[in-house]
């Protein structure tokens, strides 16, 4: 009897002792004429928990990037939720690829070094251009700067040649040189920042003879100038202006420049330097067919001549308005909409029907504005507003982008556009084979890189990776330790003999990292049908996929990093040269076989918001990894740093040094 008063004793007093109430806080909630619980002290009461909730809740929807069309939530590593009936579902994601974040790099400008002779010994030389260039490179306090590459081959050349000047002759400015600051000063039409280009010592690419007459160190700073500037356009024109790497972590790609010494060797030597320049711009059409866009739209300060939209009342999916044609005319002239979202002879074409839904949501997520899927006044207001800014930017970062693609993409080649979820087989510069892809979700993006297509796989087994096992399926295997057994999977052990599913423990970490788990090929297989393998650094391949419906989706970036594929037996007949029938069979038989390619297919998995169409037309994308943001403030930076006012500043302080330095 004595414990069982002890045990009722010490709990009355356990329960005295968390009821007792504590004073509140003097903050306004609750009142101070309330009293807390010991627990509400600890936690909180009910409506501060509810209120720190709605809160949190509120701020995860605002920023909204795990956010898709028709409502579906991404959560965790393989589900999502469709808020049609509230109901989670296994989308069958196989890649067990660790994300990156966004990924997205703050730009921070290259340190730029002197362009001067540090073993400047030479005596005075008798050709007054030489020994201005001479006393110009010996210059402590020159105002030239360049890169350490630049500098070097740069500085190599001059003292190689005798310090003889590459655009000067007696003095004056050579033809050549007018021509090499025509190709300087144009450089916007090529998407890059004049003021990059522009040599210290002159304050505009406009009459520059008159800029350094009766300066004969002022002549030679400019030929000098000219010289690193030129070999900077020379590589910014052939491998780009920023280096992909230091702009975002999935970045994995080297563009391939003109050497600076080559460009050097050239310019020095060459009657035609913008003939030369000129040609290393990017060969790919759509190089071309973005700079006549750009000219276009910078030309008419407009990329679409629109008329106003009317404005209306609020119009969601499945309401009616007199608006709704010249709303899906918009959205197509635009980008947003495609051949296949027409209206069906018996529908009424003033319903905003889902698929327009879709398209328009796409458009809101491109301006930044609520993601609505209606008509709404945002939209309207975004309709109304001269798209030629955010158009031209998209053209400039797109052009920079081309930039960074190999020289060579393959006669036959694979070309995946990440943000217009899209494949397609190039084959002698035409299209023959089109579809649609999945690709990385916002953190586990799909990666930037080339490799080379190597085979394909019918009837894929896949390898559960340890960490899904671990996060998705203990907790069900430790209540049915035979679950793996009863569908089917195949449990083997660190010597790679198959085990049963209960045999293993299931709640031990250390014992599962011991076995594998495969799954089968046939239906319901995460990997689908087929798999084509282009092994890389980044465990990046393309497949089929069982969860067909999130094709239907306009923004499809679902995976962990890799590429599904919408229709993978036509894929699989274009890269290997067969017949559908001969797809069908081989996947029918049920076996597990991998096929090589007869011939080389280059695979580029790329970035682009903007890209021509199969009839050459500009088609602008929404941005949904943030690389275009990324991209624009390391433009604005550079814009910035290289502004004519700065190098007036720098070149006067120069000019004086120099002059003290020749006296």
């Amino acid at each position: 009897m004595k414990p069982f008063l002890s045990r009722v004793s010490t709990a009355a007093i356990l329960l005295a002792f968390v009821m007792v109430p504590v004073q509140a806080d003097d903050g306004s909630w609750p009142p101070p004429s309330k009293k807390k619980t010991f627990l509400e002290s600890l936690f909180g009461s009910k409506a501060e928990r509810r209120q720190r909730k709605a809160e949190w809740q509120k701020k995860r929807k605002a920023s909204n990037w795990w956010e898709d069309d028709d409502s579906i939530f991404i959560f965790g590593s393989g589900k999502y939720k469709d808020s049609a009936n509230n109901d989670f579902v296994d989308y069958g994601d196989p890649e067990p690829i660790p994300g990156l974040g966004f990924g997205n790099v703050a730009f921070v400008l290259p340190k730029l070094q002197a362009v001067r002779d540090i073993g400047n010994q030479t005596p005075t030389l008798a050709a007054v251009d030489a020994n201005s260039i001479r006393l110009v490179l010996g210059d402590a306090q020159t105002p030239i700067k360049a890169t350490p590459a630049v500098r070097d081959a740069v500085v190599g050349h001059y003292t190689s040649t005798a310090y003889k000047p590459l655009w000067l002759q007696d003095g004056k400015l050579t033809p050549r040189a007018g021509e090499l600051l025509q190709v300087l000063a144009s450089s916007a039409e090529e998407g890059l920042e004049p003021g990059r280009y522009l040599p210290p010592g002159i304050t505009s690419f406009d009459n520059v003879g008159a800029q350094i007459d009766g300066s004969a160190l002022a002549a030679a700073q400019l030929d000098i100038g000219l010289t690193v500037a030129a070999v900077t356009y020379a590589q910014n024109m052939s491998g780009g202006a920023f280096e992909p790497g230091k702009l975002s972590l999935y970045y994995d790609i080297k563009p391939e420049p003109v050497s600076e010494q080559t460009a050097v060797r050239i310019l020095a030597y060459t009657p035609y330097p913008k003939a030369f320049l000129a040609g290393l711009a990017p060969k790919h059409p759509a190089y071309a067919a973005m700079k006549a866009e750009l000219a276009k739209l910078r030309s008419e300060n407009a990329s679409i001549t629109e008329t106003p939209f009317p404005d209306g009342k609020r119009i969601k999916i499945g309401q009616k308005d007199a608006r709704v044609p010249e709303l899906r005319g918009r959205l197509t002239r635009l980008g947003y909409s495609d051949e296949t979202n027409v209206v069906t002879p018996d529908a009424n074409p003033e319903i905003l029907d889902k698929e327009l839904g879709k398209a328009l949501k796409a458009y809101q997520a491109a301006q930044a504005i609520p993601q609505t899927s209606a008509l709404d006044q945002a939209t309207v207001k975004a309709f109304n507003t001269n798209q030629s800014t955010s158009n031209i930017e998209k053209l400039v970062i797109n052009m920079e982008r081309v930039r960074w693609l190999p020289k060579d993409l393959g006669t036959k080649h694979v070309f995946v556009n990440q943000a217009s979820y899209e494949v397609r087989v190039m084959e002698k510069g035409a299209p023959v084979w089109t579809s649609k892809v999945i690709v990385g979700r916002p953190t586990t993006q799909t990666n930037v890189f080339s490799d080379v297509m190597e085979n394909v796989v019918f009837n894929p087994t896949w390898g559960m990776p340890q960490s899904i096992i671990i996060n998705e399926y203990s907790g069900k295997l430790r209540r049915d330790p035979g679950y793996f057994d009863r569908i089917g999977y195949k449990v083997t052990n660190a010597n790679g003999k198959r085990v049963s599913s209960r045999s293993v423990n299931w709640g031990s970490n250390a014992a599962i990292r011991s076995i594998g788990v495969q799954q089968p090929a046939g239906d319901g297989n995460a990997l689908g049908e087929l798999k084509f393998n282009f092994p890389n650094a980044h465990s990046i391949y393309m497949h089929d996929t069982p969860n067909r419906n999130l094709f239907d989706e306009s923004r499809r970036n679902f995976s962990h990093g890799c590429v599904r594929v919408q229709n993978p037996r036509e894929f699989a007949a274009v890269l290997l040269g067969l017949g559908q029938d001969e797809i069908s069979a081989k996947i029918a038989a049920g076996t597990t076989i991998t096929q090589k390619l007869s011939d080389q297919v280059q695979v580029h998995l790329t970035y682009f918001t903007a890209w021509p169409d199969d009839s050459g037309n500009i088609r602008f994308y929404s941005d949904p990894y943030q690389r275009d943001a990324t991209l624009a403030r390391a433009l604005g930076i550079v814009a910035k740093a290289f502004a004519p006012e700065i190098n007036v500043k720098v070149v006067e302080a120069a000019d004086t040094t120099t002059a003290q330095t020749a006296d």
